[in-house]
């Protein structure tokens, strides 16, 4: 099926997620920062990434935006138990998708992964590598 990468410096909630993914036949990379998940997004191709919002050093809306940047129509679900307090659905439009965590968030989860999933297998997708050259020839030029 599909390769996700999902991110948190949580331990527990990122062994589940990715127990439960595994569970749906998907292939889960995990990586435990913002920073080691970003290495991980520009080592291979990955269908669709999770990301926690709460975590030190870079945040989830930081991670997201990195990765908008060098891959627009790659599908990114934002996680975060403060999804309401934070205001997130407006301080972080680039995520594909907020949900919290929570009673919800296993049935939530899934749904959001099928349904991004789906909406981007109509779409062919362009390596990372090649658009990263485009991203930094845009910047050069600017």
């Amino acid at each position: 099926m599909a390769k996700i990468l999902c991110i948190d410096d949580n331990g527990h909630g990122l062994n589940a997620r990715r127990v439960l993914l595994e569970k749906e036949g998907h292939q889960v990379v995990v990586a435990r920062s913002g920073a080691e998940g970003l290495k991980a997004f520009r080592r291979g191709k990955v269908d669709l990434v999770v990301v926690d919002y709460v975590m030190p050093q870079m945040n989830g809306a930081e991670v997201v935006r990195k990765i908008k940047e060098v891959s627009p129509r790659l599908p990114v679900i934002l996680l975060s138990g403060y999804t309401e307090t934070l205001n997130l659905e407006e301080k972080v439009k680039e995520a594909d998708c907020i949900l919290s965590k929570g009673t919800r968030e296993v049935p939530e989860l899934l749904s959001a992964v099928k349904r991004l999933l789906r909406k981007t297998a109509r779409k062919p997708a362009a390596s990372v590598k090649a658009k990263e050259k485009k991203v930094a020839r845009r910047q050069t030029a600017s």
